[in-house]
């Protein structure tokens, strides 16, 4: 899920980088323009949070814990993740003190193992201005509709599978398409730790359930093997430019070994 090798190695004390910047909108959502923006205290960092089985996205799985982090703090008032899940964007509550910022920043991104860049002056304006229109930002549980995407392509590649593995009528089809849909939407919004997002039992598991789903619905033994599903899953997000094979760096099959 990450845009480039470099962004993929884990943080330590020396990767986070700080740098004062003191001198309808999103078709899915109904994030809401940002009032006010000048009067707002706002941090704007670049992070390497792009889906990597669908690379023109955001990875809602990854950036969720992320941005809920930030809202837990005191000093927070919103935090929100671009659509392209390149930038995540910090409102600090009026009054916080510049050390206190980058204490808390430096420990959420550590925390998450996370390399983020903050913008300079010059990269700010234009950033502050599309944030301020709410143009392609989401924040908090939106970005559960980035997951939800994420798992569509899921399963359009895989119902595509088994249409080329088995006899299935279209309506069948259909059902196990909303099946592999839910499975991946609901482990991409539930994991129980970061490290299930590269784990491939996680993924089998789902297809599992796939299969057994299908097999109740059309017939013993009609649905493709675990293997050839597998095989579909693991190469999702390999085509992609984007992506990497670093455990911290992918919410789907690409990170995982078969």
């Amino acid at each position: 899920m990450c845009d480039s090798e470099a962004n993929c190695t884990s943080l330590d004390s020396n990767t986070f980088i700080y740098n004062s910047n003191s001198d309808n909108n999103y078709a899915m959502n109904n994030s809401y323009p940002i009032s006010n923006i000048k009067d707002r205290d706002i941090s704007f960092f670049r992070v390497p949070l792009v889906c990597s089985a669908a690379p023109s996205i955001g990875c809602g799985s990854r950036s969720k814990p992320v941005l809920a982090s930030f809202e837990e703090s005191s000093n927070v008032d919103e935090a929100w993740l671009n659509r392209a899940g390149t930038m995540i964007a910090i409102v600090w509550k009026k009054g916080t003190d510049s050390s206190v910022k980058n204490e808390i920043t430096k420990k959420i991104f550590a925390k998450h193992h996370l390399t983020a860049d903050e913008l300079n002056s010059k990269e700010y304006n234009s950033v502050s201005e599309s944030f301020g229109k709410g143009e392609n930002w989401l924040k908090g549980s939106e970005v559960d509709k980035l997951s939800r995407e994420e798992a569509s392509i899921f399963a359009e590649r895989l119902i595509q599978t088994i249409k080329d593995n088995a006899d299935i009528s279209a309506s069948h089809l259909e059902k196990i398409e909303q099946k592999i849909s839910d499975g991946f939407y609901d482990f991409f919004t539930d994991y129980e730790s970061l490290n299930d997002l590269g784990d491939p039992r996680s993924y089998k598991s789902i297809l599992k359930d796939v299969i057994a789903y299908g097999n109740e619905l059309v017939g013993k033994d009609v649905m493709p093997s675990l293997d050839t599903l597998w095989s579909t899953c693991s190469n999702i997000s390999r085509t992609s430019t984007r992506s990497c094979n670093h455990e911290n760096c992918s919410s789907s099959c690409n990170a995982v070994k078969s």
